[in-house]
């Protein structure tokens, strides 16, 4: 479903901005040279996570992700021990430059503020990486997410733990466990996210009030 999902928005997008059928627009000359010139390791992560976001992971094989990378199938190993700890590398490097947000967002405002705006940011991170979603959404469906173990989502959670507790603390949230307001924080995103790559285009609007609704399911 999140393939044919990714290539409705694919289609979608075509003609806007210049965006190409992957969704995002076409690399530029300086563009293609830059990844031309990335260190083979960082070849290796965007083919697997590339590779993962189209065809799904069980056609993120060794030789697919070589040809992607444009490199011999053996440099893979002067890399990464297997391929599964490639495709959890490019998962925690997904997550990271995602939840990033989180973190750089605790600048002393309200807590419900913040919560907004941290949820605001996050889905703008997702939505301009439609295949980082889809890869990261796939990842998590699969027996490898058991062997990642959490620590992608580890900073994250520790965060809105402590944004929780402030607003607990100034009598603002919800007394209730840690983990299941995050469900309440993470659910809204999958489930706008999933109808764009359906097609559906949120407005600001909506997006807005998505957040507002979040907030609100904090709060006493």
């Amino acid at each position: 479903m999140l393939r044919r999902g990714r290539n409705a928005l694919a289609a979608r997008s075509k003609g806007r901005a210049g965006l190409s059928l992957t969704g995002h627009r076409p690399l530029a000359p300086c563009e293609r040279m830059l990844i031309e010139t990335l260190p083979t390791k960082e070849k290796l992560l965007r083919a697997a996570r590339t590779i993962g976001a189209r065809d799904g992971l069980a056609a993120v094989t060794t030789a697919a992700i070589a040809a992607e990378a444009g490199v011999a199938e053996g440099t893979l190993y002067r890399h990464f021990a297997s391929k599964d700890d490639l495709l959890i590398e490019a998962y925690r490097r997904l997550k990271a430059d995602v939840f990033q947000r989180v973190g750089e967002d605790d600048d002393g405002t309200a807590p419900a503020e913040r919560l907004k705006r941290i949820w605001r940011d996050i889905y703008g991170a997702y939505r301009a990486d439609a295949d980082g979603f889809v890869y990261g959404q796939r990842f998590a469906e699969s027996a490898l997410a058991e062997r990642e173990g959490g620590v992608a989502a580890e900073p994250a959670a520790v965060a809105l733990a402590r944004l929780l507790a402030q607003g607990v603390e100034a009598g603002l949230f919800k007394a209730l466990p840690a983990d299941l307001m995050r469900s309440l924080f993470w659910a809204p995103i999958g489930y706008l996210m999933k109808g764009e790559l359906r097609g559906r285009r949120w407005s600001d609007a909506e997006l807005d009030a998505a957040a507002e609704a979040v907030v609100d399911s904090w709060r006493r």
